[in-house]
């Protein structure tokens, strides 16, 4: 019997999730409980758990993929009775029944490294002829290459030769591939290191660069290229990012009012094993036990009303912003609070956060002072009941 596994709500506000990588490959035994996904939510990677036991039959959602909530992202051939050890032998069964593909023949593999050997008898008319006999190698003698990658991009791996789950290992090319991965690294010795990194992302044929720029394409000389083709290269938006736009678009549609306040930092007693923030999470979440209202979160026409103080702290890395959530903050001494705020910073740089580290937030602190900022307005979080802006200390004479 097969059972149909579908991408899981893992926050309220989810509505997408990205496959991340499989952490089962097809024909494995799966076990109740065992972690067989990771996908990013818009907040933070999770493991996603198995709810039955089986055999993983197929996986419909490819690493990079992303999924609606609700929507199949695998087939799991039901196991309940069986033990580990039965659905074991039942995958022996199911890859020994496997038909094995045939293999590339043997004069077309030799004609095709005797034609990319030398890499000082390169000529673009050659590469050329090279590139389109190896194009029509006929199908029915393709053995498809193993690794992780596109079913286009293994067939070119095969038709050029490339053992791509080898390259894969030595961290040559990237897992899961596609098909400009495995181009890049066909044309890859015409390229300093430094070309190569830059060339990532563009749009653009390399065959034609390499026929008209020739061998040690430097990468001073590809920019000069890049810049005269008018080519430009598409940069990935990561899940985090995508949700970051989709809620501060929201928020923008938001009633809003700004209060400007200046802090007079000598009633704050100075001690250096505090940041300011430590303090403004402690004074904002006195200041929330006495004001309800920046206790509450809307949640589809209702308001959630906390009796704790629950404050959101924005922390940016690698031009992604995280707002994990300092919980009943009112409670805490700034001891305390410091540490959970080195503990925030820590996750941070490793994107180590779980789900439940962003949740119940109502308000927020963001300080852009360190950065000599004076005053800026802060977006506030949709559900949110506010946010304070922090800007650069000033000193008064």
């Amino acid at each position: 019997m097969e059972y149909e596994i579908t991408m899981p709500r893992l926050t309220d506000t989810m509505e997408t999730g990205l496959i991340v990588r499989w952490l089962k490959k097809e024909g494995e035994a799966v076990e109740k409980g065992e972690p067989i996904v990771e996908v990013e939510t818009e907040k933070a990677i999770q493991e996603v758990p198995s709810f039955k036991n089986g055999i993983l039959k197929k996986i419909l959602a490819q690493e990079g993929d992303e999924v609606e909530v609700g929507k199949p992202i695998a087939i799991l051939e039901l196991s309940e009775e069986k033990t580990v050890s039965q659905i074991q032998t039942s995958q022996e069964k199911v890859i020994s029944e496997k038909t094995e593909p045939v293999n590339l023949q043997k004069n077309t593999a030799q004609t095709y490294q005797k034609q990319t050997t030398k890499k000082e008898e390169f000529k673009p008319e050659e590469k050329d002829k090279t590139v389109k006999s190896v194009e029509h190698v006929e199908e029915k003698h393709v053995k498809l290459a193993g690794g992780s990658a596109s079913p286009a991009a293994k067939k070119l791996s095969s038709q050029l030769g490339i053992d791509l789950k080898k390259l894969q290992e030595e961290g040559k090319i990237p897992a899961p591939a596609h098909e400009e991965d495995i181009w890049l690294y066909f044309y890859s010795k015409y390229f300093t290191q430094d070309a190569l990194e830059e060339i990532k992302g563009y749009k653009i044929d390399l065959k034609n660069i390499v026929e008209e720029l020739g061998e040690n394409i430097t990468k001073e000389k590809l920019l000069k290229y890049l810049k005269e083709k008018g080519a430009y290269k598409l940069l990935d938006i990561s899940q985090t990012q995508k949700r970051l736009i989709e809620h501060l678009t929201k928020s923008a549609t938001l009633p809003v009012y700004h209060i400007y306040e200046t802090l007079d930092l000598k009633y704050i007693e100075h001690n250096e094993e505090f940041t300011l923030t430590t303090y403004l999470v402690k004074i904002f979440a006195d200041v929330m036990q006495e004001h309800y209202r920046t206790r509450i979160y809307y949640d589809n026409g209702k308001y959630r009303l906390y009796p704790s103080s629950n404050i959101a702290i924005a922390v940016a890395v690698d031009e992604e912003l995280f707002s994990p959530v300092i919980k009943n903050a009112s409670e805490k001494t700034l001891k305390q609070i410091q540490e959970e705020i080195n503990q925030i910073k820590e996750k941070a740089k490793e994107k180590s956060f779980k789900v439940e580290d962003f949740e119940d937030g109502t308000f927020g602190i963001s300080n852009l002072g360190m950065f000599g900022i004076q005053m800026f307005d802060a977006v506030i979080p949709y559900n949110y009941s506010g946010i304070a802006a922090v800007g650069a200390e000033e000193r008064k004479k």
